[in-house]
């Protein structure tokens, strides 16, 4: 098997091993400097870390480098500054998503979280309604039903 980016950070992951993560991918950005992934994977590192503003800089670089190429650097970014409470930059940031790619059920939900804790209820149900629609692996459709009932 061939060690991708996504196995190595995969790995990484599961075994909570976040600091050799960032010291492996720390490793890819001095030898390529504008690989893209290398600060999309160390950004999410340093957001399961807590270390959110750390997270947003690298975020932010993997999508200077390749603003169109993916839609998760957007949605990514998005998750961490809702763990900031900054749900406006999360929405945009979701918007953004949307746009490179209109059917990803997870930009919906994300989105919704941050309408939600921005109090704007209908808004957030209209996106809960989305991704529970698009595809429901990750509870969108509960999340739907919650939020509903306390409409």
């Amino acid at each position: 098997m061939k060690l991708t980016p996504v196995l190595f950070y995969t790995f990484f992951k599961e075994l909570k091993c976040y600091d050799k993560s960032i010291e492996s991918y720390t490793s890819a950005i001095t030898l390529t400097p504008n690989y893209d992934r290398a600060y999309f994977y160390r950004g999410f590192a340093y957001g399961n870390k807590g270390q959110f503003d750390r997270a947003i800089e690298d975020l932010s670089e993997a999508i200077a480098i390749n603003p169109n190429n993916d839609e998760s650097y957007y949605i990514t970014r998005g998750l961490v500054y809702g763990r900031k409470d900054q749900h406006d930059r999360a929405i945009e940031d979701c918007n953004k998503a949307i746009a490179i790619n209109p059917n990803n059920a997870f930009a919906y939900g994300v989105r919704g979280v941050a309408y939600y804790y921005k109090g704007i209820v209908e808004r957030a149900v209209s996106d809960f309604q989305k991704a529970c629609n698009m595809d429901d692996k990750l509870g969108w459709c509960e999340m739907l039903e919650e939020v509903r009932k306390k409409k």
